[in-house]
């Protein structure tokens, strides 16, 4: 007969008849970036997904689980009981790297063992290695198990290659910290098969898209206690047929479940053609959607041609975001800059296109080189990175900062374009006029003001731009500062003394 009580220091254990059997303890961190200025807004207001699903695959009757969230407070080594922990398990994107080898090396020095996973470590394994004990490659889904027994009898191996697995083996999360979150967020598929060559989610999460069980789906969705909640599916339509009728039939499940009286909103993401998807837009609604982001990329065919995106048809963009939003479903219309093929306008031109297609908000990139992807071994070996101070640099790979050498641009040029066309689309009056028109288009108040909620947050991101402004200007000032001196004439140290 199983039974609990809790220890000295309030340590759970577990007694069976006269055997106390005490629990191992895991700590799960989402680490990140160490500058505030690095940081997107959803830090902190989404739950790491990841980390759920491992606290979700980790025995409770074995192991204490404890998960720490840098988006919410900052870990600290120093208030952590660190002899009573027997692993710590990580997860890593790209520009939280830094950090987290940095807890990962507090956290050895104190005799924890470290296991690091996520889209970073697997695309940089042998990087990874140098500051960790172990590293998982892929989906832990398959490999979990393994990895807690090896904690418990042999120690951890170097690598675990969780491959991927069949998400009928993702676990329905319940965990209720989740609930302290502004969001919800849940994912329904992995894995995507057009490749584009700025994008790591084919090679880290394969070219074939994998569903989960939508019973899974829904019973996970119903007991989401937040009111609006995030799909983070990479496209929610998915691929060919298969892929439409499946969001078809979730979606009908979900109008199901709102029937019933759970009443969320929620936004999601996917590629354009969703919106000439009549029927899937219909149900998309009905089951609560009110905004989705299309990766149109770009405006001009030939960066869509040169990052192998052929899912996009730049002369449809205009009618898919206005059908879409004729459905009641606002659209974030979202764009990449940077790319070499870029013209001298395409500032000008994606403003325009966004006015004249009355997307209700956007999403102003910068083209990134991630890791696993096939532009950063271009960049990499053609030596345009700007920044490879590795792994301090890491933090700057997210989205936001000129990382590699334009063709056509200046980094200062790409900075200033980039918020001068943020401005262009935010002004208070222009944020009136979005909303007003909007609202008229989609005939949902809830869709407006969701978009509303986005435009503003695009608006705040202006003084994010200044400040990267003029750290750039700074570091130009730097290594023009340096130059200089490079090129005084030196005098020699015997002359310096004579003249003393």
């Amino acid at each position: 007969m199983w039974w609990r009580q809790f220890g000295d220091g309030g340590k759970e254990v577990l007694w069976e008849g006269n055997t106390v059997l005490l629990k191992k303890r895991l700590v799960l961190i989402q680490p990140k970036p160490l500058s505030k200025h690095l940081i997107t807004e959803a830090t902190g207001r989404l739950y790491p997904l990841g980390l759920f699903v491992i606290d979700a695959l980790t025995p409770k009757e074995e192991w204490d689980v404890e998960i720490l969230d840098e988006g919410r407070e900052r870990f600290d080594i120093d208030r952590v009981n660190a002899e009573t922990i027997s692993l710590a398990g990580i997860n890593s994107w790209t520009n939280q790297a830094a950090r987290a080898y940095e807890i990962a090396g507090a956290l050895r020095q104190r005799g924890v063992p470290v296991i690091l996973g996520g889209p970073h470590p697997s695309a940089l394994p042998d990087e990874a290695l140098r500051y960790v004990d172990s590293v998982c490659i892929g989906e832990a889904e398959g490999i979990w198990a393994s990895v807690l027994a090896d904690v418990k009898d042999r120690g951890l191996k170097p690598i675990y290659q969780g491959g991927m697995t069949s998400l009928d083996r993702v676990p329905v999360l319940r965990n209720p910290l989740r609930d302290k979150y502004s969001y919800g967020s849940i994912q329904t598929a992995r894995g995507c098969p057009y490749d584009c060559s700025f994008c790591s989610v084919t090679s880290t999460n394969g070219a074939i898209i994998r569903y989960r069980p939508i019973a899974d789906v829904v019973e996970e969705f119903r007991h989401i206690k937040q009111r609006n909640v995030f799909f983070v599916d990479d496209n929610f339509i998915g691929s060919g047929r298969a892929g439409r009728e499946r969001a078809l039939e979730l979606c009908k499940a979900l109008a199901d479940l709102r029937r019933q009286g759970v009443r969320k909103y929620w936004g999601t993401q996917a590629t354009q053609n969703l919106g000439r998807e009549d029927e899937v837009l219909e149900w998309m609604y009905k089951a609560g959607c009110r905004m989705v982001l299309f990766g149109l990329e770009s405006v001009d065919r030939r960066v869509i041609q040169d990052v192998h995106k052929g899912i996009n048809t730049v002369g449809d963009y205009k009618k898919h975001i206005q059908n879409t939003q004729r459905h009641g479903i606002a659209v974030i219309a979202s764009f990449i800059f940077g790319n070499d093929s870029d013209s001298p306008t395409v500032f000008e031109d994606t403003v325009r296109f966004i006015k004249d297609s009355r997307a209700a908000t956007q999403n102003l990139n910068i083209a990134c080189p991630l890791p696993g992807t096939r532009l950063f071994k271009e960049v990499a070996q053609a030596g345009r990175l700007r920044y490879t101070n590795f792994p301090e640099d890491w933090e700057k790979y997210n989205l936001k900062q000129v990382v590699f050498e334009p063709e056509n641009w200046s980094p200062i040029e790409l900075y200033k374009k980039r918020k001068w066309a943020e401005g262009q689309l935010s002004s208070k009056p222009t944020l009136l006029r979005r909303t007003l028109r909007t609202l008229w288009d989609t005939r949902s108040p809830s869709a407006a003001l969701i978009a509303l909620g986005w435009n503003l947050q695009a608006r705040s991101r202006e003084s994010e731009y200044q400040h990267q402004i003029e750290l750039l200007e700074k570091e130009m000032r730097q290594e023009a500062s340096s130059a200089e001196l490079a090129r005084r004439p030196r005098v020699p140290t015997a002359d310096i003394l004579r003249q003393r």
